[in-house]
């Protein structure tokens, strides 16, 4: 059953930095390949997050040349060029530690994706405990964590351990997936716009006028065809302050009323995560199928 199209295809450079659309992306078993092929890094190996560094957000990052056509590791990772808010660049073979910690206010270093049999790389520094999960996911004192019980146990305790699924510097899952209708369902509900490029997704899927909610969520352990790749939809996307964050390339600003909603009609869930089937490539126009 067609249930709409994809109509934004997105790419993220650098890990929390902001992206861009691009035409057609390809998947391999790992997620879109060069999609967050880079990320900032703290001084003691730790994945700079844009939760803990929010301003990270305001620069945006693109390849200086061609992205990757396959994934590439370590040295072959294809250069990027970042972007300021006052519209200096900076390139990941020149100054950009330096330049990135002084906007930030820590001191942090640009690593590329590392293989993932070199796991030492994707480790906490200390593996994370109950109140290191509730400052990643921007929880206050007091509230309640989020229902984890739909994810894999593995998984749980696979990012206890390292900071991404080795291999990659995503959060939890290979790609993530945001409809129109769940959008239009949150602005509605909460009276504030549930702008798409606040969640950060691989792929914005416009929905059939027919299909309204948090229409994602209905879908889990269904498959989709969406161009030549087949992706099922694991797990609804949970959600930490960063959609409430200003995002200076988008004009985005600071609206903790998104952060709010969320918790409020949602319990911080938004978007889908999903896993790869089947390998191919994805363009903006694509049917999105749900198969039987």
């Amino acid at each position: 059953m067609q249930i709409g199209r994809v109509s934004e295809v997105w790419m993220y450079p650098v890990k929390s930095m902001a992206g861009h659309t691009v035409d057609t992306v390809q998947l391999d078993e790992l997620g879109v390949i060069g999609d967050r092929s880079w990320s900032m890094l703290e001084s003691n190996g730790d994945v700079a997050w844009g939760k803990r560094f929010p301003k990270l957000m305001n620069l945006e990052a693109r390849y200086v040349s061609e992205r990757p056509q396959t994934r590439m590791f370590a040295e072959h990772v294809p250069p990027v060029s970042v972007r300021f808010p006052d519209g200096s660049e900076v390139g990941s073979d020149g100054l950009i530690d330096s330049q990135v910690s002084a906007y930030v206010g820590e001191s942090l270093s640009l690593s590329a994706l590392q293989p993932p049999e070199n796991r030492e790389h994707y480790r906490w520094a200390q593996p994370l405990d109950e109140e290191a999960i509730m400052k990643i996911l921007g929880i206050a004192p007091g509230e309640a964590l989020p229902d984890l019980s739909e994810y894999p146990e593995e998984l749980i305790l696979l990012l206890a351990e390292c900071f991404a699924p080795p291999g990659t510097y995503n959060d939890m899952a290979p790609i993530h997936l945001l409809t129109t209708a769940s959008l239009a369902h949150m602005s509605e509900l909460s009276g504030e716009s549930f702008d798409s490029r606040r969640f950060r997704p691989n792929f914005l899927v416009d929905t059939n006028e027919d299909i309204s909610g948090l229409a994602e969520f209905s879908w889990i352990g269904r498959r989709l065809r969406i161009g030549g790749a087949e992706l099922e939809v694991a797990a609804k996307t949970i959600r930490c302050s960063m959609p409430a964050r200003p995002q200076l390339p988008f004009d985005l600003e600071a609206n903790p009323k998104i952060a709010k909603a969320l918790y409020e009609e949602t319990n911080r869930f938004m978007g889908a995560y999903l896993s790869i089937v089947k390998p191919g490539a994805v363009s903006a126009g694509d049917e999105v199928v749900l198969l039987p």
